[in-house]
């Protein structure tokens, strides 16, 4: 057994929380821009999809 292979596990427990902390930390503020345009561009996304309803109405009837 190699000298200070006990503390392998707990290295790599701290590399997978440094991790996970930094990619929260980047994706966070992305993924709340994103809402945020989500909702800006809510009443579009409803406009179109109406158009988008209509124009298959009228072309059924």
């Amino acid at each position: 057994m190699k000298r200070g292979s006990e503390w392998t596990p707990i290295y790599m427990l701290l590399v997978i929380i440094i991790a996970a902390v930094l990619i929260i930390t980047l994706i966070k503020p992305a993924l709340q821009y994103a809402a945020a345009q989500a909702s800006e561009n809510l009443g579009e996304a409803g406009t179109a999809a109406k158009g988008a309803l209509f124009s298959l109405f009228l072309a059924v009837h």
